[in-house]
């Protein structure tokens, strides 16, 4: 029988699925291939959920506690997801010739839409719980709902033309990671693991992304001015 867990994190997927079958059109995409989009990133999201778990916990593997076909089930790390199904979103743009940072800004909103949800259906299962006193997986899961928000608003301007493409996505990736480093301290489900001695392997992610979105703009500011020379030295 279906548990409140896998019902929320399924009404998650719809959630997410159906707000960017509201914008197919934004997206550049045909009804054939926003399906073919949406099998591609479930995939590369699960495949990529289950790697990193793998990695983060292969000495239970080595133990043999657990099997990697036997127990597939057991065991998802939601950054491995995220980066899974955004190397499967380049995939597909790359195949279809598409704009990957067209459908990276969509997919920013429907992504923490999606696992706000998700993370409700967490905190009624009890894994990923707080230390006591915090509801930990309620506090990400109103965080992810203003990230959702907050990056729809990046959606507009981006299509009004007040903003780039990836303006939303880079939102997305430092408000997260910000939310991530934020709440993991308060996480009461057992993170031995240590990088460099003092942050978990997770917040050591959730630091990436933030150094990544922070630098974001120079990176684009400094390619911009590059093409810009090469441009007037042709000229």
């Amino acid at each position: 029988m279906p548990n409140a867990y896998g019902l929320l994190s399924a009404a998650g997927v719809v959630a997410g699925v159906l707000w960017l079958k509201r914008h197919r059109d934004g997206l550049d995409l045909s009804e054939n291939e926003f399906w073919a989009a949406m099998w591609a990133l479930a995939a590369g999201g699960v495949l990529g959920a289950k790697l990193l778990f793998v990695v983060l916990g292969w000495e239970h593997y080595a133990r043999g506690e657990l099997r990697l076909l036997a127990d597939f089930p057991t065991g998802f790390v939601f950054f491995g997801g995220l980066v899974g199904a955004a190397l499967a979103g380049l995939a597909f743009a790359r195949v279809r010739g598409k704009s990957f940072w067209r459908g990276a800004d969509y997919f920013a909103v429907a992504a923490p839409l999606g696992h706000a949800i998700g993370r409700i259906g967490c905190f009624a299962n009890g894994c990923c719980h707080g230390v006591p006193g915090h509801p930990v997986q309620l506090y990400e899961s109103a965080g992810l709902a203003l990230i959702a928000w907050a990056c729809a608003r990046s959606v507009r301007a981006v299509e009004d033309g007040a903003a780039p493409r990836g303006s939303a996505f880079r939102r997305y990736l430092l408000l997260y990671g910000g939310l991530r480093i934020v709440l993991d301290p308060l996480r009461g489900d057992g993170r031995p693991e240590r990088f460099l001695g003092f942050v978990s392997h997770q917040q050591g992610i959730a630091l990436a992304l933030v150094a990544i979105a922070l630098a974001w703009p120079l990176v684009a500011s400094w390619r911009a001015g590059r093409v810009g020379r090469t441009f007037a030295a042709s000229v």
